[in-house]
């Protein structure tokens, strides 16, 4: 199974890692050409493939989502006291622990392990968790850096930074071509099918040259072991007991877990810079989580496998 679906995402990654460390890649290029075209061709492509399905199980994911970031909230908020973490690191703890990689690692591993289908609702999953991401994760991070005051204008930036990008009204051309049953005209349907793939490559990529640019250093360990633990182990374990008591089974079930058993985001270390919120260790952080991950999803597909 390793060498089915983690080799081929595993080699995408440690190549452009690689070449990034001897070649300058521009990472803010590859981000936009995904941001603005790459992944709204995905979106559509898993819109016209699968409409039904998603239509199906947007609510009952956005609810998961909703119950996921406040328990791991709580958990995370817990664990920060215990280990006595400053006001920054308590929240870029709080903001790892709970936001997964569900693009860059996990559509392609969900493609390769389960199916276009099963990355279709992964693709779901991704935007669901991007809009959480714009609006609760930037929440949290300015009340690392403010305690008062600042909050619910943050909050509305980045509403607003939503409303400038494509994601959300791709995602409701989909809802809406989906509802009305209307198919990709076939001189669309090829290029956008092929776009959409390129999506999957190029984010494996992305997260390769941008881990490439990480420095290591002393950093807390303790902060880079726990959070790992808390993503990596905790994370999947909530996803799980979340979507079993809402009913959640097959193939959905076991994408939801994989999708919140991926590594911390790359998100969280763009979240760190701007906020200042101990953005070196974050980035270690994130570093060392996608390599454990490759560990951990492989001993959790394998148990996967047996159902």
């Amino acid at each position: 199974m390793f060498l089915k679906v983690l080799f081929p995402v595993l080699a995408v990654i440690v190549i452009s890692y690689i070449v990034s460390r001897y070649k300058k890649i521009g990472a803010y290029e590859l981000s936009v050409l995904a941001i603005y075209i790459l992944t709204p061709a995905l979106i559509l492509r898993s819109f016209d493939m699968y409409g039904d399905l998603l239509l199906g199980n947007i609510a009952i994911t956005t609810i998961h989502l909703v119950i996921q970031a406040i328990v791991m909230y709580l958990l995370s908020s817990l664990v920060s006291r215990m280990m006595r973490l400053s006001r920054r690191s308590k929240y870029a703890f709080i903001i790892m622990s709970f936001l997964p990689n569900t693009g860059n690692i996990g559509i392609p591993v969900i493609e390769l392990y389960l199916g276009t289908k099963a990355s279709s609702y992964a693709t779901l999953i991704l935007v669901i968790t991007s809009i959480m991401t714009q609006t609760y994760c930037v929440y949290l991070a300015s009340r690392g850096v403010h305690s008062r005051g600042n909050s619910l204008k943050d909050v509305l930036t980045s509403v607003k930074n939503i409303l400038s990008l494509p994601l959300i009204y791709v995602f409701l051309v989909g809802i809406a071509l989906s509802v009305a049953n209307i198919k990709l005209p076939f001189f669309l349907k090829d290029p956008i099918y092929g776009v959409g793939f390129s999506a999957l490559i190029l984010g494996l990529i992305q997260l390769g040259v941008v881990l490439g640019r990480v420095r290591i250093r002393l950093i807390p360990i303790n902060f880079v072991i726990i959070t790992g633990l808390m993503k990596l182990i905790v994370s999947p374990i909530v996803a799980f007991g979340i979507a079993y008591i809402l009913g959640v089974s097959g193939t959905e079930l076991k994408v939801i877990i994989l999708q919140y058993a991926m590594p911390s985001a790359l998100y969280s270390s763009i979240i760190a810079s701007f906020f200042k919120l101990i953005p070196r260790t974050v980035g270690v952080s994130v570093f060392f989580s996608t390599v454990a991950g490759f560990l951990t999803l492989y001993a959790l597909i394998e148990i996967l496998s047996l159902f």
